[in-house]
């Protein structure tokens, strides 16, 4: 039995290890301690916690910067462990990667473009519809006609008629915004790359195994 307590306002205020189980739960701030108490002394479960069996659980990640673990149980199932100090995310996560068998820890650390890839694409995305755009308003301004009505209205070449016709400097703007996000995020993360700490249980595999959630 392992019990870890938290006061502060944005964690699980109880967090433990028990029969192959971990353990989360928030308690009344006035009942935190007994609940504390009647794990470590009796090793009862209250009802007031939740339990998430090993048996369950593909793998259990550090997100370096972020305020949680994260269990996770599939492909887009997951449970996070709210943990706001991170030297005590830190060790809580060493406690687990110590002492549950079977366990593999890897690190995962993005590659340039693997940190940048989905603003990137984003960008790309977004400069095809500007082109495309561009292309229209610069026809609609030199006195060509286009029909937005009926049913192209809501078609994808009806939006991108609707937004060429607010005028060729609109759209450079509108597009420019858009395009200069992309790249503020593309270079946030490629200078802090999400770096990902994992643990996988896969008994007697010792390859590369890791969940990543972005």
């Amino acid at each position: 039995m392992q019990v870890w307590v938290s006061k502060e306002k944005a964690d699980d205020k109880i967090i433990a290890f028990a029969n192959q189980t971990i353990y989360k739960g928030n308690p009344k701030p006035e009942e935190v301690d007994a609940v504390a108490f009647e794990l470590k002394t009796k090793q009862n479960i209250p009802s007031a916690l939740a339990g998430f069996p090993l048996s369950y659980i593909k793998a259990i990640n550090l997100p370096e910067g972020k305020k949680y673990l994260e269990l996770f149980f599939g492909k887009d199932s997951y449970e996070e462990l709210n943990i706001t100090n991170e030297q005590k995310k830190q060790d809580i996560f060493n406690w687990f990667k110590t002492n549950i068998p079977g366990s593999v820890y890897n690190l995962y650390k993005p590659t340039f473009l693997q940190a940048g890839k989905k603003p990137l694409i984003a960008f790309f995305v977004v400069a095809a519809f500007f082109l495309w755009t561009l292309y229209i308003a610069v026809g609609i301004e030199s006195g060509e006609e286009y029909d937005v009505s009926g049913q192209h209205y809501h078609s994808i070449a009806g939006i991108v008629l609707a937004i060429a016709s607010i005028g060729v400097k609109k759209v450079i703007l509108v597009f420019g915004s858009l395009m200069a996000i992309a790249v503020v995020s593309f270079i946030k993360k490629v200078r802090n790359p999400a770096v990902i700490h994992s643990i996988s249980f896969r008994p007697n595999n010792t390859s590369s195994f890791s969940i990543i959630k972005e």
